[in-house]
């Protein structure tokens, strides 16, 4: 399947006639009124909205860059002469001219498509605050300061924290708008973290925080202070989050993978538990045998 198509066409024939072309070329597509596209439009599942260029298309266009501003539209006009009318071809990445063949419209969908795929990775990684770290850091300075860690014997913790009721959450939002409740919560944790504190993006809807000279207390104590700092926070949607706290008490050897795992136990007990709060993990068992990797 080369991705999901919504064809924004008030002309069912015409719809259908896309339909054909896009199909055999391995295209779903969708059909929506103009005036519904927006609403409509699933940044999950469309690459692309193809919109006919009629009466009020402009404003068609403008809504669906609203709605995801990644999203490529296609302006379908019926022949040059039409086209020449809007030179700025009603504000879409790119335009079809009729009379169109098959080829041509499978051709510029994929190449939408490719916009789409790559406005949504730029988007992906600006959704990182200035100086966040990425994981592949935080293992290596994990790494450092376990080493720092087992030589003064200074304890260090992990917090995974995780928003809750994020599936549902999500649905609720569009693409600009759960980047930028992402952002503030970026904002708000990083208000709760000491300096020496060091916050990364682990999935969509989680982040790791990792506290160096820190034990289980200080540890819990610091997760804590960012459930209540979420929580707290002046926004129309309110948003709570959870966390999972894992510690390593300056003996021994830990590695990043087993800190996230007991985190992550810790988290699913402070989900079930009704979420808004932070967990202390399990100390891991004295026979384990866990090393740096």
């Amino acid at each position: 399947m080369s991705g999901r198509i919504l064809v924004a066409f008030e002309s069912k024939p015409m719809a259908s006639a896309l339909r054909r072309d896009l199909e055999p070329a391995g295209f779903a597509v969708d059909v929506a009124a103009p005036a519904a596209a927006a609403s409509q439009v699933d940044p999950a599942r469309h690459q692309v909205v193809l919109v006919r260029a009629a009466a009020g298309a402009g404003r068609v266009v403008a809504a669906l860059r609203q709605a995801d501003p990644t999203l490529a539209v296609v302006a379908i006009f019926l022949d040059e002469e039409e086209a020449l009318g809007h030179p700025d071809g009603l504000g879409a990445d790119g335009a079809l001219v009729g009379p169109r063949t098959a080829l041509q419209v499978a051709s510029t969908c994929r190449l939408a498509s490719r916009l789409t795929l790559a406005r949504r990775q730029l988007a992906e990684r600006a959704r990182a605050p200035a100086g966040a770290h990425d994981l592949t850091f935080l293992k290596r300075l994990l790494f450092v300061e376990v080493k720092r860690s087992r030589r003064y014997g200074h304890p260090l913790s992990l917090a995974l924290v995780s928003v809750d009721r994020w599936d549902e959450l999500s649905e609720q939002l569009g693409v600009r708008a759960r980047a930028t409740l992402l952002g503030e919560l970026t904002a708000v944790v990083a208000t709760a973290m000491r300096d020496i504190d060091i916050s990364v993006p682990f999935s969509e809807d989680r982040r790791v925080v990792l506290m160096p000279h820190t034990g289980p207390g200080g540890g819990l104590q610091g997760a804590r202070r960012i459930c209540a700092r979420v929580r707290e926070r002046s926004s129309t949607l309110p948003l709570t989050v959870s966390a999972g706290v894992a510690s390593h008490g300056g003996h021994g050897k830990v590695s990043f993978g087993a800190l996230v795992k007991r985190a992550g136990e810790a988290l699913e007990k402070a989900r079930e538990a009704g979420g808004d709060r932070a967990v202390s993990a399990e100390p891991p068992r004295r026979r384990d045998r866990i090393s740096i990797g």
